[in-house]
């Protein structure tokens, strides 16, 4: 099953069952269903790309458990830390912050949430997988064709929404005439609020942080450059 668009519904069913992981084990914590996710849609696109990237490069190794478990964190822990680089690079923000927690990197990953990357991907891979793929497999080819182009063209169309908010939000937040970083932390809270998508955002990351040092840098080039 190496087709594209085989592939493709494979990434989007982990995406979806990625996505209501993060709903049922966030919910215990803070007492309702939060829409998790930078995208719109019921899906978390990191769960597809980490369980494709297992499937695609790890499968040989399926008869050796214990050093596939290690090489699942690896990969994982690697996908985890550049999406939060990428993402900081793209919108001058933190996303996730797991500075507090034990033998962390950078904040951005760390040993607990390594370990659960070990455990649900050697799950995916033995027991889930074999299911997944014998769904697929059993659908029609215009069955198959019909699905992945619908999900498809509904992913794009949430891709190019989600990332234009995070562009205006970045904008906005870049040119607020605010030195002062309580104020301009309570205006930045304003805006969240005043825009349902953007709470969304603001929901599904607590711990979002714009970068303030990052803002006022470019403000002050700004300042310099219109000066006479």
């Amino acid at each position: 099953m190496l087709e594209f668009e085989k592939l493709f519904l494979m990434f989007m069913f982990y995406s979806i069952a990625g996505w209501l992981m993060e709903l049922i084990v966030t919910y215990p914590t803070i007492k309702k269903f939060i829409n998790r996710g930078f995208f719109i849609g019921p899906y978390c696109p990191i769960y597809g790309i980490g369980v494709l990237g297992i499937t695609l490069f790890l499968s040989k190794y399926m008869e050796h458990p214990i050093g596939l478990f290690f090489l699942i964190i690896f990969l994982c822990s690697t996908l985890e830390y550049l999406t939060s680089l990428v993402m900081e690079k793209l919108f001058d923000a933190r996303w996730w912050d797991y500075s507090d927690k034990l033998l962390n990197i950078d904040g951005r990953v760390c040993l607990t949430n390594s370990l659960a990357f070990g455990f649900l991907g050697s799950i995916a891979l033995y027991y889930i997988n074999p299911f997944v793929e014998s769904l697929i497999n059993s659908f029609s080819v215009v069955l198959i064709n019909i699905l992945s182009i619908t999900l498809f063209v509904i992913f794009l169309i949430d891709m190019i929404i989600s990332f234009n908010i995070m562009n205006k939000l970045k904008d906005t937040i870049k040119l607020l005439d605010k030195d002062n970083t309580i104020e301009l932390k309570n205006k930045i809270n304003e805006i969240f609020s005043n825009n349902v998508l953007m709470r969304r955002i603001k929901n599904a990351f607590p711990n979002y942080k714009p970068l303030i040092k990052k803002i006022k840098k470019f403000k002050d080039k700004i300042k310099n450059n219109l000066k006479p």
